[in-house]
């Protein structure tokens, strides 16, 4: 915050932000051990017959007359006019505050930096693109994810296949069943199948194929209720005392995509 000089009545001259950024005192230690009147204005400042007017005495020379010179050329320009002064916001052009403006800079200065922006698909829930996202991000309590963490568990192999390191890497793009799913999703929308075993291999796959944007937002989200739906499925595995069926998970996914699409977009489809 800054004060926007008006008639200066407002606007302490020594203790205020309102010339050069800085507060007056601090720059001017010597001068302002001077002053007499402490908490004086700017208008009543500039009103008076001279800047030393209200000083205990008159510099004499040395630092104390170096600071006074400086000072008085500083504010030999300032020109007061007929309104109050006001605080200006300097995070905006505008000068006005917004929560915003202080939410970003905090942002800037405490949160690391991304490669790239966060996908977000307006066709299927807030919460299955949090998972999307939590699987970009490798946030999920993956069982090597919680071990790495010091949690002692049972197992670190994954839950589905039994295969391999429970990874998310693993768990969402090598897992044998995942694989198997994929290539029936790819085969449903008529795309041709391509093994990948990360995040990154499979958005470089995707954002080279060539649909229409529409329809490759939907494949996109299909793809992330896949991922959703495939966390539920593991944690019925462990969790669940009756293990739930792979037979219908593709099923699942089919319906669950077209329910969430069909009622998300404003298009027409089977």
């Amino acid at each position: 915050m800054y004060v926007k000089l008006g008639n200066g009545d407002k606007t302490v001259f020594w203790e205020d932000i309102w010339i050069d950024g800085k507060t007056l005192k601090n720059r001017f230690l010597r001068i302002y051990s001077l002053e007499s009147c402490k908490l004086i204005t700017v208008g009543a400042k500039l009103a008076q017959p001279s800047l030393e007017y209200s000083f205990r005495r008159n510099p004499r020379g040395g630092v104390k007359q170096d600071q006074f010179n400086e000072l008085s050329s500083l504010v030999h320009d300032i020109s007061l006019i007929p309104m109050s002064d006001r605080w200006k916001w300097d995070l905006e052009s505008s000068g006005d505050f917004y929560v915003a403006s202080v939410r970003k800079i905090i942002d800037d200065k405490s949160l690391s930096d991304v490669d790239s922006k966060t996908r977000w698909i307006k066709y299927v829930s807030i919460k299955v693109n949090v998972h999307a996202w939590k699987v970009k991000t490798d946030s999920l309590s993956t069982r090597f994810n919680v071990s790495s963490r010091g949690i002692d568990i049972d197992s670190i192999m994954c839950a589905i296949c039994d295969n391999g390191v429970e990874t998310f890497r693993h768990m969402f793009f090598s897992c044998c069943m995942v694989r198997q799913i994929v290539r029936k999703i790819t085969r449903w929308w008529d795309i041709p199948y391509v093994e990948v075993d990360s995040y990154e291999d499979w958005y470089n796959w995707f954002v080279n194929l060539r649909i229409p944007s529409k329809h490759k937002q939907m494949f996109e989200g299909v793809f992330y209720v896949m991922w959703w739906h495939l966390w539920s499925f593991r944690n019925k595995l462990i969790f669940d005392s009756k293990p739930p069926s792979q037979t219908l998970f593709f099923d699942d996914i089919v319906s669950m995509s077209f329910h969430w699409c069909r009622y998300r977009c404003n298009a027409s489809f089977s």
